[in-house]
């Protein structure tokens, strides 16, 4: 099982996190479809999923910092 967090934004417009374990990213979506009906989710992450967004981000950073902007 994978520990998937899901950021949502609910009918008012307000973003908010709930976390879920499924075995897979689409029985994750699934489940978070069925508890948060009211919601709409933005964004759906495993954790190697957010290891890769993060280094992404460092690789940018890290370019523009030796590189200038």
């Amino acid at each position: 099982m994978i520990n998937y967090w899901a950021v949502l934004t609910d009918e008012t417009g307000c973003e908010f996190g709930a976390g879920v374990r499924a075995k897979s990213r689409d029985e994750a979506w699934d489940k978070i479809s069925e508890d948060y009906p009211e919601s709409r989710v933005v964004q759906l992450e495993s954790p190697a999923d957010t290891a890769k967004r993060e280094q992404r981000i460092y690789n940018q950073v890290t370019w523009e910092l030796d590189n200038g902007y």
